[in-house]
């Protein structure tokens, strides 16, 4: 590396030592309860606020995200790890204000992506995200060991669920997970497709009290959203619901969150390139 291109590289690190962007990170403990429809539309209705939003869909293989916004993925970083295509190739517009990136990685992209995460593309990054607000992340369902990093070095964590029994316990089972792990940033529960108000007491005080009891830990913050059947009719049209129907019963909740999320505070202090660094399985 050449003496002009260090000092580049090094004058871009120092300008995010303060940076005010932010990182949330969107969990669910099972699959099928909403996380990334819920994921694309707060991204969407943060764009709606002159918010510069990047959202990371890093499920393995998959490219949920870019679907329902109505995009086709062509390029995702495995290819851009493969030296196939540029990094800025990979990066996605969509008709929301929101940039997204696609990883398309397996297990075995992961490591190889960890391993070779050197000074080089964590600049890319940082290249990228100088001009971002909000860096959304929405992970695949269930705890990854691979993603420890990601979720220690969030400033918001949102547990994704919904009123049936099985998601409740495999988001108990996350959520105490992440205690283990002790996670600097704020765990919150959404609680999804909710249709009675009875529905939203009973998880609260089952996850209130059993979090209590085991891990000593309190909820601070539950949200609800409404079932809405015009998510359905979003899914399909590949248009976020926030944008399609805003005047809707699940985009009125999502401008709930969306304005708690407008107050996050960065909950780390170490800078955004060291937190970057971590986060790619570079920085211990």
């Amino acid at each position: 590396m050449n003496r002009i291109y260090r000092d580049q590289a090094a004058s871009l690190r120092e300008e995010f030592s303060n940076t005010q962007t932010k990182i949330i990170t969107v969990v669910s403990g099972k699959g099928g309860v909403g996380k990334s429809v819920l994921s694309v539309n707060i991204a969407t209705e943060l764009a709606t606020h002159g918010k510069r939003i990047l959202l990371f869909d890093s499920d393995a293989g998959f490219a949920n995200a870019s679907i329902l916004m109505g995009n086709t993925v062509k390029i995702t970083l495995s290819e851009y790890m493969k030296g196939n295509v540029t990094f800025n190739e990979c990066v996605q517009d969509t008709d929301y204000g929101v940039k997204i990136i696609s990883s398309g990685f397996d297990f075995t992209d992961w490591k190889i992506f960890q391993n070779n995460f050197n000074d080089s593309i964590m600049d890319e990054f940082l290249n990228l995200l100088k001009e971002v607000d909000f860096f959304i992340i929405d992970v695949g369902a269930g705890y990854s060991e691979k993603l420890n990093n990601f979720y220690l070095n969030s400033d918001t964590i949102f547990l994704i669920t919904i009123p049936e029994p099985t998601a409740v316990v495999n988001a108990y089972t996350l959520l105490k997970a992440l205690s283990v792990l002790n996670v600097n940033g704020e765990i919150e529960i959404i609680l999804n497709m909710i249709k009675n108000k009875n529905e939203v007491e009973m998880v609260k005080s089952v996850l209130n009290r059993t979090t209590k009891r085991f891990l000593n830990r309190e909820i601070n913050n539950f949200h609800e959203i409404s079932y809405d059947e015009n998510v359905h009719l979003s899914v399909k049209r590949q248009i976020p619901l926030i944008s399609l129907k805003e005047n809707s019963k699940f985009s009125k909740d999502i401008k709930k969150i969306t304005s708690n999320i407008l107050n996050i505070k960065t909950s780390s202090h170490n800078n955004f390139a060291r937190r970057l660094k971590e986060m790619f399985g570079k920085g211990h």
